[in-house]
């Protein structure tokens, strides 16, 4: 090596063995810790059906028949109004949409 060589740097990665390994947590303390720091319990969701069956639970979903995806940026009132509109309705966004162009389609008839 000549002194117009640049030496390499070394990484540590800090993958020593040399550190001990890190006891295990016990959840009980855990546990005492956020209840005493005010967090709260989450509920546990109702069994729909028993361990017994072996079933999964799944939420069943209407078809509808929409596969094509449609992104787009909105000014803030024209996303509020289509909102507006879909929960007035009962209605999801893609129906909405749906309903705007059919009436545009028959407006410019």
């Amino acid at each position: 090596m000549t002194g117009d060589e640049k030496k390499r740097a070394t990484l540590d990665f800090g993958d020593d063995l040399e550190t001990p390994p890190v006891p295990p947590v016990d959840p009980n303390a855990v546990k005492a810790v956020t209840r005493a720091a005010g967090f709260r319990d989450t509920p546990k969701a109702p069994e729909l059906f028993p361990a017994s069956t072996g079933r999964t639970v799944r939420r069943t979903r209407r078809k509808t028949g929409r596969t094509e995806q449609f992104a787009t940026r909105l000014r803030a009132d024209t996303i509020e109004a289509i909102y507006a509109y879909a929960d007035r309705h009962e209605i999801t966004l893609a129906e909405t949409i749906e309903r705007a162009i059919a009436t545009l389609s028959q407006a410019k008839s």
